[in-house]
């Protein structure tokens, strides 16, 4: 289906927009901002409605920020300002709304300088990430807007992706586009899902779909946007490009739709199950036909391979928790392996070179390699690397610690001794100069507890938490290939993994294989499987599978390590389970998995 320019003076086509932008929690004023210079630029390009993400104003997720009655009135007033400001052009914007004591998920509809009316979520989600019943009620009510005789109805996120919901409801009410506000969070995979969500929706309701998501880093989330319009057939007509900011602009033809519906109707549902969901109401909007429309250049479908879509989410979670809690520079411990190396080359292409310290630690088992890849890394990324040797205050701990540990054997307590001078020196030296420590852990470390609490543990963001290690060498080879230049060098990728913690030592000393262990890691905590079944499905691998032994042993050292990881900094998120929100586990349990 093609889309022509909107001719002048037709009562059959609509000019829709949806403004993908990246607003900040709790910065109200400068979300206001921003949405009234996202109107202007919609107006520009001659869009009758634009539509804005959820919770536009106060950003998403607000958490309890919404149960302080000052931020909800302040909400409020931004709000007041922008209907204000708004004239020919009707705009969709997100708000927490109050009503006889109650919050609300809300979609405010603004023309002329009013709040025409008011969407309540209905459909609230309670899963993973998503806390909206601690905080909201749901909404009984799908509005449905009258322009030019073009209905529009109006719902937000979760409300699309339940089986039965409000759009059913305006649909049957005879609308013939639906705008769908959202905060949907990225994690690897999800935009096919979302896809396909959004072309079902408007095949079998036989209507538009315009689905405006968010876009930007929120602590451990990172919203890509992506945001789309799909058509009456289920085909997905365009999408905004993804990790930055987009207006997505196009002309829908309402006479090509009433064509479609006369050949093909809606799927019907009985109407007690439409009154299950809630009522519709209508409202006329008296948008003028504009003159002179500008041309619209043709809708694209924006695509990104896996890995480049991984990739671009940790550059955004870590530029915009960086730029979002006000600091200009980080400092990472560049040890010269290949977790470092990687978090280093995301820093650097997020927020500039300029922008990063490397500080290189090296202990008496670090070896020479590791101080020459660390610093051939930091050359070719144009990283400023400082060194700080830790053997002072290694052999100070060594004779402080010698009376209380004479008699016993050297292990575990005196290793992690060094990587806990470590972790002193990176917050000394980010406490001196205000910057910002990015830690390197990986999610199989962080799942096994294979990480030094107080060590290198220490910092505020923990860039590849949620990324296993299998996939750290994955996004390393990666970003060497996408350039500019193959910052990681070679020898680093190549090198068998240590902590250098002892003289010859290796992860795999201590940790299966990685390819075991994050297949195992990835059955137990993303897909929550129980051990027995997990134990079935290694055996039954042709070859490489893991035995009931180790498997056993790495899920009892993802259980006994839940209270380490309750002490991390938060980190980006990008498969479906992170450690972190989405996963709540009590640390003082009798249960056996």
């Amino acid at each position: 289906m093609t889309f022509d320019p909107v001719a002048s003076g037709s009562t059959k086509k609509l000019r829709v927009a949806a403004a993908q932008i990246n607003t900040t929690v709790g910065d109200i004023d400068g979300n206001a901002l921003l949405i009234e210079e996202w109107i202007s630029l919609a107006l520009g390009q001659g869009a009758d409605l634009v539509a804005f993400p959820e919770l536009t104003i106060t950003g998403y997720p607000p958490e309890d920020l919404v149960l302080y009655d000052n931020f909800i009135t302040a909400n409020r007033a931004a709000l007041g300002r922008i209907a204000a400001s708004v004239g020919e052009i009707v705009a969709v914007v997100g708000f927490v709304d109050s009503r006889n004591g109650k919050l609300y998920n809300a979609a405010a509809v603004l023309h002329r300088g009013k709040i025409v009316t008011t969407y309540r979520k209905i459909h609230l989600p309670n899963y993973g990430v998503f806390d909206e019943r601690r905080y909201f009620s749901t909404g009984d009510a799908c509005p449905v807007l009258t322009i030019r005789g073009i209905k529009v109805g109006v719902n937000i996120c979760e409300d699309i992706w339940e089986p039965l919901g409000p759009s059913e409801v305006q649909r049957a009410a005879g609308a013939d586009i639906i705008v769908n506000l959202n905060a949907s969070p990225y994690e690897s995979g999800k935009q096919g899902h979302r896809v396909d969500i959004v072309t079902d929706l408007s095949r079998r309701n036989r209507v538009f779909t315009l689905y405006t998501n968010q876009v930007g880093g929120q602590d451990e989330l990172v919203f890509d946007g992506g945001s789309m319009l799909a058509g009456p057939d289920g085909e997905l007509i365009g999408t905004a490009a993804r990790f930055e900011e987009a207006l997505l602009v196009a002309d829908i033809d309402i006479v090509r739709l009433e064509k479609l519906r006369d050949r093909h109707q809606a799927y019907a549902v009985p109407q007690d199950e439409l009154d299950s969901i809630g009522q519709p109401s209508e409202y006329a909007l008296d948008v003028k036909v504009r003159e002179h429309l500008p041309q619209l250049s043709g809708l694209s479908i924006h695509r990104l391979d896996r890995l480049e879509a991984v990739y671009r989410a940790l550059m955004l979670g870590t530029r915009d928790y960086v730029r979002k809690t006000g600091f200009e520079k980080v400092a990472i411990a560049v040890s010269g392996g290949i977790d470092s190396a990687l978090v280093t080359a995301i820093a650097s292409d997020a927020i500039g070179p300029e922008n990063v310290v490397g500080i290189s630690l090296p202990s008496r088992y670090s070896s020479e390699g590791s101080l020459l890849d660390a610093r051939e890394l930091c050359s070719r990324l144009g990283v400023e690397l400082w060194r700080i040797p830790i053997e002072p205050g290694h052999a100070a701990f060594e004779e402080m610690l010698s009376e209380v540990f004479e008699g016993t054997e050297p292990g575990v307590a005196e290793e992690n001794t060094q990587s806990r001078i470590r972790g002193n020196l990176m917050m000394s030296v980010a406490n001196k100069f205000g910057w910002l420590v990015l830690t390197t852990g990986n999610k199989s470390e962080m799942a096994t507890g294979y990480a030094t609490l107080y060590g290198d543990m220490a910092g505020a963001y923990a860039v590849i938490k949620d990324v296993p290690k299998t996939v750290v060498y994955e996004l390393s080879e990666h970003r060497n290939k996408r350039g500019p230049n193959s910052p990681i060098p070679q020898a680093i990728i190549n090198k068998p993994p240590s902590a250098e913690l002892r003289p010859g030592q290796l992860d795999k000393d201590s940790l299966p294989p990685y390819d075991q262990l994050d297949r195992v890691i990835h059955m137990y905590i993303e897909e929550r499987m129980a051990p027995d079944l997990i134990i079935q499905h290694e055996q039954a691998l042709p070859e490489g599978g893991a035995s009931e032994a180790v498997i056993r042993r790495i899920i009892r050292l993802v259980d006994i390590n839940e209270y380490k990881r309750r002490q991390s900094p938060p980190g980006v998120k990008i498969t479906g389970l992170a450690f972190g929100k989405d996963r709540r586990l009590p640390i003082a349990t009798g249960w056996q998995r």
